[in-house]
């Protein structure tokens, strides 16, 4: 796993310090920030109902572009210049957790 960006690069030098396809503990790293890996593995599965691209078990990762392009829509950054959107709340993930054991 490559260390996290230093500060002060800009999001294509950082993300040129990834692979085109990544690890989630480097995602996660570089997504979140160093030491919060384990914060992404958390969310990733509710991401991934969002459309978040899966691992490609071939390539040993995610696609960091699709990544990158999954939040750009997210957050309304390829809407052709309109706003962006504000996220639709805090997530529950505990609430999410229970409502997934009793679908099992």
């Amino acid at each position: 796993m490559r260390p996290a960006p230093r500060r002060g690069l800009s999001r294509d030098e950082a993300l040129d310090l990834l692979p085109l396809f990544a690890a989630d503990e480097a995602i996660g790293a570089m997504l979140l920030g160093p030491g919060r890996e384990q914060e992404w593995r958390q969310i990733v599965t509710l991401l991934e109902a969002r459309g978040l691209p899966k691992i490609d078990h071939l390539m040993g990762g995610r696609y960091v572009r699709a990544v990158i392009d999954f939040f750009d829509n997210q957050y309304g950054l390829n809407r052709g210049g309109a706003s962006p959107l504000a996220p639709d709340g805090v997530e529950d993930f505990e609430k999410w957790r229970q409502r997934q054991k009793r679908h099992s």
